[in-house]
């Protein structure tokens, strides 16, 4: 059954809750990765089951990713259909072709940077307290963008504090941030990030519940604050942005960062409960991606929604 969320002349969704026709509608359950691709088909990261999956823009499914993975937090795709895919927990960004065979990775399987930080210990503590050092490329990422000139940018992520730019074949050109809790640059929990039609680096500094914006070169030009852990950002067709609230709430806003509208109470009990990844197709409609709470068990959660616009 699909619902009416509150709404206004220019934005106007209703929740389809039952989206989407996986392999197993029962183990649907607990989406990390969701981005839309050039064609509008939508492709979402099942963590249950371990399954990359693709979807046509109605729902029905297209292709089961040949590969496992234990979480992967990201997906983006390059001008010629290339698929990347930040495989969280061994530390790296992997390239495929669009039929699956890969062609190339950045960060070394199982190997993550010094920070003095881990998953286990940020879950452990609850996120207190951000990274003690910044480190290297990769330390548990979570996302990736394909710039128009084919740079590369990575948020790393749970377990680091920095941005990574690399070129179109893999090398680092630059990294930035520290770990910190109020300055510009400084971040707690780097997650989404997103490369928008203006070319601005948005990325969720998800335990300050902000969003810092920086030019493609690095450079900190603005800031979004007032959010509940800003987990992920995309745009729209007309410049409107998603971000997903991890505790418990939905923000649109406008190309100036301005609250367009709000959807849920920022904690569990809220309408949208632990939403994660986001995605917004040519049409308007957003895609939302559920986890579980801290500590409950997998195949808990809430599975993908669509707000589709009307």
């Amino acid at each position: 059954m699909n619902q009416s969320l509150p709404s206004n002349a220019s934005f106007n969704y209703t929740i389809d809750r039952d989206w989407g026709e996986p392999p197993d509608q029962d183990q649907f359950r607990e989406c990390a990765a969701v981005s839309v691709d050039s064609e509008d088909n939508v492709w979402v990261f099942n963590i249950p089951t371990k399954e990359l999956l693709q979807f046509s823009n109605d729902g029905k499914l297209l292709n089961v990713w040949p590969d496992r993975f234990e979480n992967v937090h990201g997906v983006d795709f390059d001008t010629e259909g290339n698929i990347y895919i930040v495989d969280r927990n061994e530390h790296r960004v992997l390239k495929y072709t669009p039929k699956g065979s890969l062609i190339s990775q950045i960060g070394i399987k199982g190997q993550p940077s010094d920070t003095g930080y881990s998953l286990d210990k940020g879950r452990e503590t609850n996120w207190r307290d951000p990274v003690e050092r910044s480190g290297h490329p990769f330390n548990v990422p979570t996302g990736v963008r394909i710039a128009k000139n084919g740079d590369i940018y990575v948020s790393n992520g749970y377990a680091n504090c920095r941005v990574h730019r690399f070129s179109a074949d893999g090398t680092l050109i630059q990294s930035w941030g520290e770990p910190g809790k109020s300055n510009p640059g400084e971040f707690h929990l780097v997650h989404g990030l997103y490369i928008d039609s203006s070319e601005r680096i948005l990325v969720c500094d998800r335990e300050n519940n902000r969003v810092q914006i920086f030019d493609i070169y690095g450079t900190f030009t603005e800031m979004w604050q007032g959010f509940a852990k800003a987990s992920c950002i995309h745009e729209g067709p007309d410049n409107e942005y998603i971000i997903t609230e991890h505790l418990g709430r939905l923000s649109l806003l406008d190309h100036d960062g301005n609250i367009i509208m709000r959807w849920g109470n920022g904690n569990e009990n809220s309408i949208f409960p632990f939403p994660h990844g986001c995605a917004i197709d040519s049409k308007g409609n957003i895609y939302i991606g559920h986890v579980t709470s801290p500590g409950a068990p997998v195949g808990s959660g809430n599975r993908l929604v669509r707000l589709s616009r009307q």
